[in-house]
């Protein structure tokens, strides 16, 4: 059967808040449950593409699977658990953070950081240069 059979129950989770580890690890089990009730029908003498059928039937409704999820808040990220604390923690940490981003993106960017730094000095000796032989022009007329 191909990965693709538990897309839609994939994207539905993740969507809902449940935790990807969750997510990666029932689509993982349903797939190989798939596989195993697909080999079984084999074996029972079924043709391969009512085998994928019958065990598609016997895993169930992929809805009904994914409300059973939703239903249990231990598989939910933090943020989805407890809305009212990430309502106040995150803009909070967002705000502490803020400043700090700067330094982030030059301790992931040396190389960039050393060019911008180059440019921005010799700006700032062209722009003194041309102030200074201004200051001189108008101190000889």
């Amino acid at each position: 059967m191909p990965e693709q059979t538990f897309e839609t129950l994939r994207n539905e989770l993740l969507g809902s808040g449940v935790a990807p580890r969750y997510v990666r690890r029932i689509v993982a089990e349903l797939n190989d449950h798939l596989e195993d009730l697909r080999a079984e029908a084999l074996a029972r003498g079924i043709h391969e593409r009512e085998a994928g059928e019958f065990a598609l039937n016997a895993i169930g409704d992929q809805q009904q699977i994914a409300k059973r999820m939703l239903e249990t808040a231990e598989f939910k990220i933090w943020i989805y658990r407890y809305p009212g604390i990430a309502r106040f923690y995150l803009p909070v940490a967002y705000a502490l953070l803020l400043p700090a981003a700067p330094m982030f993106a030059c301790i992931a960017n040396p190389r960039k950081l050393a060019r911008w730094g180059t440019a921005l000095m010799l700006s700032a000796g062209i722009t003194a240069a041309m102030l200074l032989s201004m200051q001189l022009a108008i101190a000889l007329t």
